[in-house]
């Protein structure tokens, strides 16, 4: 990896740093102005959701316009919305400023998100996709652990609107990192946006649904002719869903049932972020067979889930949590990776926008698992069932996989 391209990752770090200190702030100071937890648990769905319905529509632009641009836009963006939401809640002290403000930032997250992995597959076309996915993982993970620590620490000296404003200055950074790195390094490359679609051209809503409607079509289309992309897909769905199962219930299992302290909990979490560092950079360092990579991905978050689900001390939950949490991790990269090796370019952004929203229901899905069950079975009886019925399942595309791949 060249010198001026920790430019472009550390422009990531910043923007991911800020964006989760908005994440984690504004339900909490929205729980601090009311003491309503329900508004809290408001203010979290209104930030969390229409980040993922924007993944599709991210996905589109970015097949059509120049994802730096995307990027650039996004940052700018997100650095005036803080201020103005701000300036609002000066005039009207209402709440629901605060919930505008994370909406809307998140928002323009997921279009630099989504811009973000266009320019990965463009501009490192040169390198190993799965070194270069592996520091751009990195990165995000980096801002979001420390993104927290930050704005718990910040809360501690500044008020919450100070802290807040800390959030424009990393945005400002990290568009003046990009943009310094793309004049140095990425001016030369042969890649060109298209020309806006005449839709696009016209203040017509009904115009921009036909667009988008279509383009949509367009990527599961794509998505549907490709054999080898959907088990692979579907096993993404799984592990996402094991993900979300064991994240929704970690709490009442390692504190409630295994009595472990709070200072122990926050262990825990500490040592899967570590855990997936590791591994985020062995893979950097190490090349693997993709598929191979696939595979033990999978294997190991299954066996972490059997773990979690049949433990009965703290240090066997413990184990299969780091694998769950550590693994998760390695298995992004090769999803992420194989849809960059099968799907086409001109399609990718499209396709990978809806790919991503379609990942991303299976953790809302499991939380809404726990909710409904566990007051009729016990959390660790759901998490067994969950995981061998992935299992099986598991193994019946991993059969259709490899058949896919010999012929």
């Amino acid at each position: 990896m060249k010198a001026k391209d920790s430019l472009f990752f550390s422009s990531l770090f910043l923007s991911r740093l800020a964006d989760q200190i908005i994440l984690f702030m504004v339900p909490l100071v929205v729980f601090q102005l009311t003491g309503n937890g329900a508004l809290s648990g408001l203010a979290f769905f209104i930030e969390t959701l229409p980040r993922f319905l924007a993944f599709p529509i991210a996905g589109v632009l970015c097949d059509i316009l120049l994802p730096y641009s995307i990027v650039s836009v996004s940052q700018k963006i997100r650095s005036m919305i803080v201020p103005l939401g701000l300036l609002g809640f000066y005039y009207i002290e209402s709440v629901y400023w605060l919930m505008a403000i994370a909406a809307l930032v998140g928002i323009a997250t997921s279009f630099a998100l989504m811009a973000r992995e266009m320019i990965l597959v463009q501009a490192f076309r040169h390198s190993r996709f799965e070194k270069v996915l592996s520091y751009s993982s990195l990165a995000d993970q980096l801002g979001m652990v420390l993104g927290p620590v930050l704005a718990s620490v910040l809360l501690l000296f500044l008020n919450w609107q100070q802290s807040l404003t800390l959030c424009v200055f990393l945005f400002l950074l990290s568009d003046v990192s990009l943009g310094y790195w793309w004049r140095v390094g990425c001016l030369s490359l042969s890649v060109k946006s298209h020309q806006l679609p005449k839709e696009l051209t016209v203040w017509r809503i009904p115009s921009w649904y036909h667009f988008f409607s279509q383009q949509l079509k367009q990527g599961v289309g794509q998505i549907l002719a490709l054999p080898q992309l959907i088990p692979v897909i579907l096993m993404a769905f799984c592990i996402n869903l094991i993900l979300g199962l064991t994240l929704a219930s970690m709490a009442p299992i390692y504190t409630g049932l295994f009595a472990q302290s709070e200072s122990s909990y926050a262990l825990l979490q500490t040592l899967a972020v570590l855990l997936s560092i590791i591994i985020l950079i062995g893979i950097a360092k190490c090349p693997l067979n993709l598929y191979w990579m696939g595979t033990l991905a999978f294997v190991a978050v299954c066996i972490g889930a059997l773990m979690t689900a049949l433990s009965q001390d703290y240090f066997v939950y413990l184990c299969g949590f780091l694998l769950i949490i550590g693994f998760d991790k390695m298995f992004s990269i090769f999803l992420r990776s194989l849809r960059k090796k099968l799907i086409p370019i001109e399609n990718l952004g499209k396709s990978t926008g809806l790919l991503i929203l379609l990942n991303n229901i299976a953790q809302p899905l499991a939380g809404l698992t726990i909710a409904l069950l566990a007051g009729t079975y016990l959390i660790q009886d759901i998490l067994l069932y969950t995981t061998l019925f992935v299992c099986v399942f598991g193994i019946l595309l991993s059969s259709y996989l490899v058949l896919s791949v010999k012929q």
